[in-house]
C-alpha cells in the first residue's frame, strides 16, 4: 500500500496527474497530454497516458517545452472523445501533483465544461505537493542561517544583526556551492528566465514569437493587436502602478515597437 494511504488514511482513491498543454493560459489553451496514476485504498493501482487534439495550434514556445507537435497531434482523438471515460477516472477522488490547485486542476475542469460535462471539486481533495512544499520549507533568513550556519538567528530584525547573519551565510554558500564564484552563474540565477514568458512578472507571454497579454481584459490578445485597437489601455498602463518593465513595454508598443524573442 501506497504511505499516502497509510499515513493519512485516505477513504477513497486519490489520482495523481500532470497535463502538457498549449500554453500557460486556462481560458484559452488546450490540454495535449494526461497523464495519470489512480490508486486505490486497498492499494490497487491503475495508470494511463492520453494524447489529445487540442483543436487548436500548438505554438514554437510550447512544442520546446514538451516536444509535442501540431503534426504529431492532429490525429489524436479530442478531449471530448475521452471526457466521459476520463470523468469517471477523476470522480469521487482525491487529487495530487504538482502545483495542480494553480493550474491542472482549473485546466481540467475548463476541459471538461467544454466537453459539456459539470466536473468540480474543492481544496478539501487536493494533494499539492508544490502547496505543501512551499508551506513547510521556510525560506527567511533565519532558516537560511539554520540550513548553512546550523546557529540560531537570535538577533532578528534589527538592521545589524541581519547583517551579520547575512554575511555568515554568503560564506557558508560560496563554501558549499564554489560555482556561484563565477558571475555568469551568479547574474543567470538572479535573472531567472521562464523562456514561455516576455517579462520577469509574466504580464505577457510568447505565441508563436509574438507577445501576449497574460492580464486584464485583453489577457489572450497580442501586444501588436492592443496598440491598434485600444492604445489607451497602453496608455493607462503608464500612468498606473506597474513596474518600470511592464511601462517600458508598452511605451514601446505605442511608437510601434515590439518585443522580439531571442
Amino acid at each position: 500500500m501506497s504511505k499516502i494511504f497509510e499515513k493519512l488514511k485516505l477513504e477513497k482513491p486519490l489520482v495523481i496527474f500532470d497535463l502538457e498543454t498549449t500554453g500557460v493560459v486556462v481560458s484559452l489553451d488546450k490540454i495535449i497530454e494526461l497523464a495519470y496514476i489512480k490508486i486505490y485504498p486497498d492499494g490497487k493501482r491503475e495508470e494511463k497516458v492520453y494524447k489529445i487534439n487540442p483543436g487548436i495550434k500548438i505554438p514554437k514556445e510550447s512544442v520546446e517545452v514538451h516536444g509535442i507537435t501540431n503534426e504529431e497531434a492532429k490525429n489524436w482523438p479530442y478531449f471530448k472523445e475521452y471526457a466521459q471515460e476520463l470523468f469517471d477516472v477523476f470522480s469521487g477522488c482525491y487529487f495530487g501533483g504538482f502545483n495542480i490547485i494553480g493550474f491542472d486542476l482549473p485546466m481540467l475542469q475548463k476541459e471538461f465544461k467544454d466537453a459539456g460535462i459539470n466536473f468540480q471539486y474543492t481544496t478539501e481533495d487536493v494533494i499539492d505537493s508544490k502547496v505543501i512544499f512551499h508551506a513547510m520549507e521556510k525560506r527567511d533568513l533565519s532558516a537560511a542561517y539554520k540550513f548553512y550556519c546550523q546557529k540560531e538567528h537570535k538577533d532578528a530584525h534589527s538592521a545589524m544583526g541581519d547583517i551579520l547573519v547575512t554575511e555568515e551565510i554568503l560564506n557558508a554558500q560560496i563554501e558549499k556551492y564554489p560555482e556561484i564564484l563565477d558571475r555568469e552563474f551568479l547574474c543567470a540565477i538572479h535573472s531567472p528566465k521562464d523562456e514561455r514568458y516576455v517579462d520577469s512578472e509574466r504580464k505577457f507571454y510568447w505565441r508563436d514569437g509574438e507577445a501576449y497579454f497574460n492580464f486584464s481584459k485583453h489577457k489572450g490578445e497580442s501586444l501588436k493587436e492592443v496598440a491598434v485597437s485600444d492604445p489607451g489601455f497602453l496608455s493607462w498602463i503608464l500612468q498606473a502602478d506597474f513596474s518600470l518593465e511592464i511601462k517600458e513595454i508598452a511605451q514601446n508598443a505605442l511608437s510601434g515597437v515590439f518585443p522580439k524573442k531571442q
